[in-house]
């Protein structure tokens, strides 16, 4: 854990949990601070349980936006994960991101997640994922 992070999302404007409505300028210093320590696991940060809504994991999205694509590949686990469902409110933004990271790279973990949505019998997990991988076909060209 990162003291420093720690100590921001304990204050309420850099709430990302329970705040759908954060400044951009407290969703910038967020992103500073994770890009510049790189044991941040962002996974541990951008957990959909801690959420108060699903409104707020816009704010998740919102700080990968902001990150150098390097530290943007590190949240590739939790943009997968919001590949999930279509209907969520952060479906479109999560397909834009996914547009900034390089294909090769994501490549890669889409045949992770591909494997994991099949291993748990996840259909619209599977089609989504799908769709993303015909996407990247797309931004190729």
């Amino acid at each position: 854990m990162s003291f420093r992070i720690d100590t921001l999302f304990k204050l309420k404007k850099y709430d990302i949990y329970h705040n759908e409505e954060i400044d951009d300028r407290e969703i910038k210093k967020i992103a500073e601070v994770i890009s510049a320590d790189k044991s941040i696991n962002l996974s541990e940060y951008f957990d959909f349980l801690k959420c108060s809504s699903k409104f707020c994991w816009l704010n998740f999205l919102k700080i990968l936006e902001k990150l150098p694509e390097e530290d943007r590949i590190r949240g590739l686990p939790t943009l997968f994960e919001l590949l999930q469902d279509d209907n969520w409110p952060t479906y479109k933004k999560t397909m834009e991101i996914f547009g900034t990271i390089d294909k090769q790279v994501l490549i890669t973990y889409l045949n992770k997640y591909l494997e994991q949505a099949y291993a748990e019998d996840d259909e619209m997990w599977i089609a989504n994922i799908k769709e993303l991988e015909k996407k990247l076909m797309q931004w190729e060209d």
